[in-house]
């Protein structure tokens, strides 16, 4: 009856493979049309440099995705999760605000015989294999506990169902740079909780009422060891909270009625680790350290530490279901919603300052080591010696404590009808409307970049056909069609309407020998000092200050218009005897209006070249002459100017539980290419083609990848044991190179793309194939019977059975001295090969 292209993640399933760390979600690999090698708490990662988000995670048929752009989700436990569906193309109108997929997960429920289980889990290094880029077993220990309990409180009238899951997680961060004297390690320890309670009333024959409440806590003391300077690291802090009541009512045999309602919550809190007694904020802040920015290496620090992050949806929905005969059968659903997104953050926005030190080579290996005495200590730091290679320096200042509080309400409306007309031919018809308002932050404006009053969004109005027609009682013909928005995201209004209370201020090197830690030869100005004195305020007097401005919203219009996507499916089902079945569907999604960030749209272009006019130069007055807007900086703009296709053919397998086995098969088979939109040189865009390395290109995309196959099966093999695995194959998937001359960023500030080599070439768009991925789990278990109706199992877990090198990232900074290698990795998908011990009692 539905023609969609889906894939179940079943209890069986959930329970019984072996999943290491037992993160449910890892298990959405197994899901046809899955395109992500990862595994995390994303069913999908984002794509383009984490600008283009195309899914919604649904718990209970309450939304609860995370929009601030970064971070993680909220966490569930394994042992909470009955099962779930990953929908890759084309779900029906009742469903929205995703471009791609929609990840609908159902919670346990308590019945009428009491059961629980208890549950844990346990991993070491002395088990593991060598880390395949250090080369060396990576100190590592954890120690999870679970635990479940569900039953009557009524009998037939009101079930509960709770759980606890906590997880210990000492762990050591290694290193990996160009220079031995920043190859260090760190050792702390991870935590996480989760904890959930669901209950169920039947109220009457006809009413059931629903409510949960849930929530989840991590902790973690620094970032992993990577190839960028370690005094970049900083803690991380997730809070998650959920709440949800569902009335369901049958109104009558044809009709149902259900209203559900809630909040749900996540927070994110992060901190530098290095110390800064003398940053400009002490004593508030003391911690952190300038952002260093060389050739081939950096001293990075996340630009808005400290922040403080906390985003709650509260959400009111309801469906409407009706049966009906009139020329078949049909099943419509009717039905409204509000999302009120309501979010505090506070980004000290550039507030540790940057500079921009890459006019000539890093300084060598000794000279960096004298600069860096101590990586956790930026007041040890010689930023003076920098200055001779320093173009610029950025900071941020502002009104108060850099809050940016806003709301984004969101409205959808659908009518979606599953008309059966007669024994072989269903037609799903929908149509959808969504409305985001704000969601370019419209009520904000700043000349002349953001005007008053800008239109709203509002005629995402899509329809959405499917046909499955039963050629008998065996084969299934599927198809159809439709258009699909996608989420507003944070980011989209954050940046606008931090630029109300944050000031970016640049100044450009002077040649003093202290620039580098003295950028403004005294005092840094405050934010009234700033707008006083900034050369948009007073006519460009002597000595007035750049100001710079980061992602600020659209102009209204083609560029300020929400991400959508045409997906397309035509394919069949197969069932083959009584437990197996084939399926294979062609898929195309077609996403326009997709996110993209130009750094820097105050910037002018030579139609000879198609370059990039330096950005820096002056006439004789002082006055810029390359730049539209001559008294502002680095204007970075937030445009929807973006486009992908993907197109691939995803095969599955399915041999159903029999003769004490079954197994699921998918392969797929696909491209996926993107553009680098032309770029804007002020409020339009540039009338003429440019430069490939700045717009102008279409290709293959980060993350193409041309096959991947996935395995999982559980066999019963008698005695009490059972043996399952998991085996996954990527092919090897694309990655952006860049020069890291500092080419671009000559020519206009800190903008645009590193693929200008100094020569003058350019580096290939998404040129870097990685090596392809190659990976065994298996689980072998034995159930023993303890007492009544006790029993436990033995479990023993083996992940990369082949310990075979896996690499999830490379250094594709063609100025590194450690371009083309892999990185070292802290996801669970590249991890050699590592043993997981563990028991689960059930009752």
């Amino acid at each position: 009856t539905t023609s969609s292209v889906s894939g179940n993640i079943d209890p069986k399933q959930m329970s019984e493979l072996p999943v290491l760390g037992r993160n449910w979600m890892s298990l959405s690999l197994l899901a046809p049309g899955n395109r992500t090698n990862t595994q995390g708490s994303v069913p999908v990662q984002d794509r383009h440099a984490g600008d283009v988000r195309e899914f919604e995670l649904n718990i209970d048929g309450q939304q609860v995705t995370a929009v601030l752009g970064t971070g993680n989700q909220a966490r569930y436990s394994k042992d909470s999760i009955a099962e779930f569906q990953f929908i890759a193309n084309r779900f029906d109108a009742t469903q929205g605000r995703s471009s791609g997929v929609q990840v609908n997960a159902i919670t346990k429920s308590g019945t009428n015989t009491p059961s629980g289980s208890f549950v844990g889990n346990f991993r070491d290094s002395k088990f593991n294999a060598q880390d395949p880029v250090l080369h060396l077993v990576v100190p590592y220990s954890d120690q999870q506990w679970s635990g479940t309990f569900g039953g009557p409180i009524r009998k037939d009238k009101v079930h509960f169902f709770a759980n606890y899951d906590y997880e210990h997680e000492p762990i050591t961060s290694i290193w990996n740079t160009p220079y031995p004297a920043f190859n260090i390690s760190l050792a702390g320890v991870t935590s996480i909780k989760m904890a959930g309670v669901r209950l169920d009333y039947e109220l009457s024959p006809k009413t059931r009422l629903m409510t949960k409440v849930s929530g989840s806590n991590l902790w973690q003391p620094f970032g992993a060891g990577n190839n960028n300077h370690p005094g970049a690291t900083n803690s991380n802090s997730e809070v998650s909270r959920e709440v949800l009541a569902q009335f369901t009512q049958v109104l009558s045999g044809r009709t149902v009625n259900e209203i559900k309602g809630g909040m749900s919550s996540y927070l994110l809190d992060q901190q530098a680790v290095a110390t800064w007694s003398h940053h400009w904020l002490a004593p508030d802040i003391t911690a952190g350290g300038p952002r260093i920015l060389l050739r081939g290496f950096s001293n990075s620090q996340n630009q808005n530490l400290p922040r403080y992050r906390i985003q709650r949806v509260w959400s009111v929905r309801d469906d409407f279901t009706l049966q009906y005969e009139a020329a078949g059968t049909h099943a419509l659903k009717l039905g409204g919603e509000l999302l009120y997104h309501d979010e505090f953050t506070r980004n000290c926005l550039w507030c540790m300052g940057e500079l921009t030190a890459n006019s000539a080579p890093a300084p060598n290996a000794a000279a960096l080591q004298a600069i860096f005495p101590d990586p956790f200590n930026a007041d040890t730091w010689n930023l003076n010696a920098l200055s001779s290679i320093t173009t610029r320096y950025k900071v941020g200042v502002s009104t108060g404590e850099f809050n940016t509080p806003y709301s984004i309400p969101k409205y959808g409306a659908w009518a979606q009808d599953d008309w059966t007309i007669g024994p072989r031919v269903t037609l799903n018809l929908g149509v959808r409307w969504d409305l985001a308002w704000n969601g370019f932050a419209q009520e904000v404006s700043l000349s002349p970049w953001m005007a008053p009053n800008r239109p709203q969004d509002g005629n995402n109005v899509q329809p959405r056909v499917g046909v499955a027609y039963s050629l008998n009682d065996r084969t299934v013909l599927r198809g159809g069609g439709g258009l699909y928005y996608a989420d507003v995201t944070s980011p989209n209004v954050q940046w606008a309407e931090s630029a109300a209370t944050i000031a970016l201020i640049t100044a450009n090197n002077d040649g003093r020998a202290d620039f580098a830690s003295n950028p403004f030869n005294g005092p840094l100005p405050t934010f009234d000092q700033a707008t006083k004195l900034f050369c948009y305020a007073n006519n460009s007097a002597p000595g007035c200050l750049i100001r710079d401005l980061q992602e600020l919203a659209p102009p209204p219009g083609k560029l300020a218009e929400v991400g959508h996507s045409w997906q397309t499916s035509v394919g069949m089902a197969r069932q083959l005897g009584s437990d197996m079945a084939l399926e294979a569907d062609y898929v195309f999604t077609g996403s326009r209006n997709e996110h993209r960030i130009q750094d820097n749209v105050n910037v002018l272009f030579d139609p000879a070249t198609g370059l990039p006019l330096n950005f820096n130069v002056k006439n004789a007055s002082g006055r810029f002459i390359n730049r539209p807007y001559p008294d502002w900086g680095v204007v970075g703009l937030y445009l929807m100017n973006g486009r992908s296709n993907y197109n691939g053919l995803q095969t599955v397998f399915t041999k159903r539980m029999s003769h004490r086995w079954q197994g699921t098969l998918t392969y797929t088979l696909s491209t996926l290419k993107d553009s680098d939109p032309r770029p804007l040189n002020g409020l339009t865009e540039v009338p003429f083609q440019v430069n490939a390395a700045f717009g102008d290109d279409y290709g293959p995309a980060v993350s193409d990848q041309r096959h991947r196959a996935v395995f999982n099966g559980i066999w019963n093999a008698g005695y009490g044991f059972q043996l399952s695995g998991i085996y996954f194959y990527g092919s090897g998937e694309r990655f952006a190179v860049t020069s890291g001359a500092g080419v671009s960023t000559t020519l206009i500030g800190a903008a645009g793309s590193d693929r200008l080599r100094s020569d003058g070439t350019i580096v290939p768009r998404n040129g870097f194939v990685g090596f392809p991925i190659h990976r065994l789990d298996m689980r072998l278990q034995r159930r023993f019977k303890i007492a009544g109706g006790v029993a436990g199992d033995g479990i023993v877990e083996l992940f990369n059975v082949l310990n075979r090198a896996n690499y999830g990232g490379y250094v594709t900074n063609e100025s590194s001295l450690q371009y083309k290698q892999p990185t070292s990795s802290t996801n669970l998908s590249y991890a050699p090969r590592s043993l997981q011990l563990g028991f689960r009692i059930v009752f």
